[in-house]
């Protein structure tokens, strides 16, 4: 009796220390990165009443008989399974999709293990996580940590000194760079400044409103500028004069182009240096008739009665030509089933070779002689289609009474066909004086009217903090980057833990874990290699508690808990009759 009552007391104080067990784990059920525990038994020692014997020719052998004394708690383990991850949206919020651990280390340097990785950073720009211990990995070196071998020390995120800068602001007009920059280096130079042309009194070059955000420049319409420096003066002393007469904080503003743009000897009105940029002027080709070609004396052969003119625009931005071109200097010819159209004017070549369907389409451009097809320098001019041009080259041959190119050409051009292999050679236009080709010419006017040139980037740098980050994420990696006045800057890398026998870490709570001598080795390793799970930022790891599994085991926890306490209540019930006998 006395043996099957403390049975009962040893199953009550077992099931009472899983019910502990079951409480912590659902009390932990939204815990990020618990790990439950389950509670495991084995019973205690036997009492023998008998032993065992071996049988022997005139006995069978004997089974021992044993009484045991009850159970008790042979272990709590903890469950390692990786559970699900929430998203959280926070960048520094940090899972693991795998095996390993974070690495932690309190104020004394002792380092812990987690799978939590609720992280930030404090003052001084150490990574740590919720209570306030630091994260252990890779310290950047000159803001790179690709390549460092993994590591166990402090993370402290450091942002480079910023250089100082000059507020600049570049626009594009007219295939032309404007760049607008300020002399001082500092945020006083980020200012708007905005170019407009006026009626200003005689002999007056410029006048300047100066605020605090912006300055407002206007040039005298009919002033004459000559130089780009000379504007640059002029512009600065009207910024000094509306300043009460003292230098902006920005210092002093400076005009460039590039390519570099050069005045004409007459100079720039303001008008022309504000008003927008006009477009090209139209070319043309005039011919006059050859007065030695009398048998023909009524004959104009002006080349545009063949079609040839310029298309609008007719050159390109950076079209360099332009000049007188005698007859020898337009030509066209034909071989092997392609049209080649050639002018040279002002002893530069301008050609295009294009086939009969591309002629009959319009536009072409002739290139500068050896430039490549994203140049521009190129004249762009329509041609007659390829019926047009045999019918041109016949009344070639007609003029020049040449029977073999008649014969080449036949009159009848409806119809008219050649081989893929005709070789109809150089066409020389029609002798028939000389002519000129006016090209196109580009407007001097710059168009910086109305245009705000918005300074920007003018610094007199120094130190930087976090708080000068304009956007960090955390690889899978673990590399930390940082983007920071436009550049990609590395702050440090998150390393991992492994162990051999992850079971065998020890819980300390606040969801860390101690190394212990059943864990095994140890490994520190970048994420994502030696075993280890990639990082996955903007999320953590939730608890791996099994809500029905505990639940369930509740009900058998507290079902064995009554039990045990009733072999309790009838050990006494018969203690109380063994008592009752002398009576």
């Amino acid at each position: 009796m006395v043996r099957s009552l403390y049975s009962g007391v040893t199953g009550m104080k077992g099931h009472q220390t899983r019910l502990d067990v079951i409480g912590n784990n659902i009390a932990n059920v939204n815990t990020m990165g618990f790990k439950s525990s389950s509670t495991t038994f084995r019973d205690v020692y036997y009492q023998s009443l008998r032993g065992a014997s071996a049988g022997n020719g005139t006995r069978g052998g004997v089974n021992s008989s044993m009484v045991g004394y009850g159970s008790k708690v042979s272990s709590v383990d903890v469950n390692m399974t990786q559970s699900i991850s929430s998203t959280t949206g926070n960048p520094w919020d940090v899972s693991i999709g795998g095996e390993g651990f974070f690495q932690v280390q309190d104020s004394e340097g002792n380092i812990f293990y987690t799978r939590s990785g609720k992280f930030g950073y404090d003052s001084m720009g150490y990574l740590v996580d919720s209570n306030g211990y630091y994260v252990l990995g890779t310290q950047a070196q000159g803001n790179k940590v690709v390549g460092q071998k993994p590591g166990s020390s402090r993370i402290q995120m450091q942002i480079p000194a910023l250089n100082p800068t000059q507020a600049s602001y570049t626009m594009s007009l007219n295939n032309i760079q404007y760049t607008l920059t300020a002399s001082n280096t500092t945020t006083d130079g980020n200012v708007a400044v905005t170019f407009l042309s006026d009626n200003l009194p005689a002999g007056v070059p410029a006048q300047a409103t100066v605020t605090s955000t912006g300055i407002t420049v206007k040039l005298n319409k009919t002033f004459t500028f000559k130089s780009m420096d000379e504007l640059n003066t002029y512009v600065n002393d009207a910024i000094v004069a509306g300043n009460n007469n003292k230098q902006h904080p920005g210092g002093t503003f400076n005009l460039t182009t590039s390519p570099v743009v050069t005045f004409p000897a007459e100079g720039l009105t303001g008008a022309q240096i504000c008003d927008t940029p006009g477009t090209n002027l139209s070319g043309e080709v005039t011919m006059q008739r050859d007065p030695n070609n009398t048998d023909h004396g009524t004959t104009t052969n002006n080349l545009q009665t063949w079609g040839f003119s310029f298309a609008n625009p007719p050159t390109g931005s950076q079209f360099s030509g332009g000049g007188t071109c005698d007859a020898k200097g337009f030509e066209v010819s034909y071989a092997d089933g392609m049209w080649t159209v050639k002018l040279t004017i002002g002893g530069k070549e301008y050609n295009a070779q294009v086939s009969g369907g591309e002629l009959s389409s319009g536009k072409i451009r002739l290139r500068a002689n050896g430039a490549t097809t994203s140049t521009e320098d190129y004249i762009t001019m329509v041609c007659p289609n390829e019926r047009q041009l045999i019918r041109m080259s016949t009344e070639y041959a007609k003029l020049n009474q040449d029977k073999n190119q008649q014969e080449q050409f036949p009159p009848e051009a409806d119809g008219y066909t050649f081989a893929e292999d005709a070789t109809l050679g150089t066409l020389g236009m029609p002798n028939v004086g000389e002519y000129s080709i006016t090209n196109a010419q580009k407007s001097d006017n710059l168009g910086l009217g109305g245009n705000v040139f918005t300074m920007q980037n003018g610094t007199e740098g120094g130190p930087q903090t976090l708080a000068d980050i304009s956007g960090f994420k955390i690889n899978a990696n673990g590399v930390i980057e940082a983007t920071h006045n436009g550049n990609l800057l590395e702050l440090g890398r998150i390393d991992l833990a492994t162990f051999d026998n992850p079971s065998g870490l020890e819980q300390v709570g606040n969801t860390y874990f101690a190394n212990t001598g059943n864990t095994g080795s140890m490994r520190i390793v970048e994420s994502g290699t030696g075993g280890s799970g990639a990082l996955a930022s903007s999320t953590l790891e939730m608890s791996n508690v099994d809500l029905s599994q505990e639940f369930a085991d509740v009900i058998t926890t507290q079902r064995g808990y009554q039990a045990n306490a009733r072999m309790i209540t009838v050990s006494d019930t018969l203690l109380e009759e063994l008592i009752n006998l002398k009576r």
